[in-house]
């Protein structure tokens, strides 16, 4: 009796052992189709990103990865990147260290964007849902730049650098009997005068029929709010904008 029961007891752990994940990587490349609004201040002159620089809808790349390994004190690691951009003709007039740049003339905003996540599972995939909580040390190398084509004018080259970190929130639910999955992922912080928030909900569907790499896609929803105090990080400007748009993108699972 011992015996068989000790020999049902390892079927049990041999079995739990072949399912587990021994090590996950899952990555998507894709694009996001962002739409800006919001002012940026210097020296007390306030213009509109839209109304003012005319910024409209733009296409920004975007590129994630995530590693999950077994190891339980060990943090898992996502990584990702995002460059939102924008370039156009000056709608109206923008007053700028004392001058006045005139509809016509060019400008272009940048925000490239560097997140490394690192979170651990309260849930991995159980009775269908996965939730993990972290932490998000997100870069921020913006820059906005205002040129006179007629060279009369000075050119305007203002960084807005930043580095903050965010807590950091996903939940997934697989819909069962499915390769569809619904996904949320929320971070944000405020301190002092500089504020991110970073939230997107989304759709997937991984193609099961190769037994090693599962090729997929997404598409989403992603909204930004990036509130940068020049003050407090060395520039002579500041920004508040928001970006918000849908996504879609490549994905594949190892």
């Amino acid at each position: 009796m011992k015996k068989t029961l000790s020999i049902a007891a390892m079927s049990v752990l041999l079995a739990t052992a072949a399912n587990a994940d021994i090590m996950r990587v899952e990555g998507a490349v894709g694009m996001w189709q962002t739409e800006p609004t919001g002012t940026i201040t210097y020296e007390n002159n306030t213009f509109d990103i839209v109304d003012n620089a005319g910024f409209d809808k733009s296409t920004a790349t975007y590129a994630w990865i995530y590693l999950k390994h077994p190891v339980p004190v060990i943090p898992n690691v996502r990584l990702e990147y995002v460059q939102p951009s924008y370039d156009s003709t000056i709608s109206k007039d923008i007053s700028w260290g004392g001058n006045t740049y005139t509809a016509g003339m060019t400008n272009e905003l940048s925000l490239t964007e560097y997140d490394a996540v690192l979170y651990y599972n309260l849930l991995d995939n159980t009775f269908w849902t996965t939730v993990d909580l972290g932490l998000d040390v997100k870069l921020i190398n913006g820059n906005y730049k205002l040129s006179d084509t007629t060279g009369t004018l000075p050119a305007v080259d203002e960084s807005f650098d930043l580095a903050m970190v965010l807590p950091y929130m996903r939940a997934r639910v697989q819909l069962p009997v499915t390769n569809i999955g619904i996904e949320a992922i929320a971070r944000g912080i405020s301190y002092g005068n500089n504020k991110v928030v970073d939230a997107e909900i989304k759709v997937d569907y991984t193609m099961d029929f190769v037994p090693v790499v599962q090729p997929g896609f997404e598409i989403g929803y992603r909204y930004q709010q990036i509130t940068i105090d020049g003050g407090t990080v060395g520039a002579g400007a500041e920004l508040d904008t928001t970006f918000s748009g849908i996504y879609g993108g490549l994905m594949v699972r190892f």
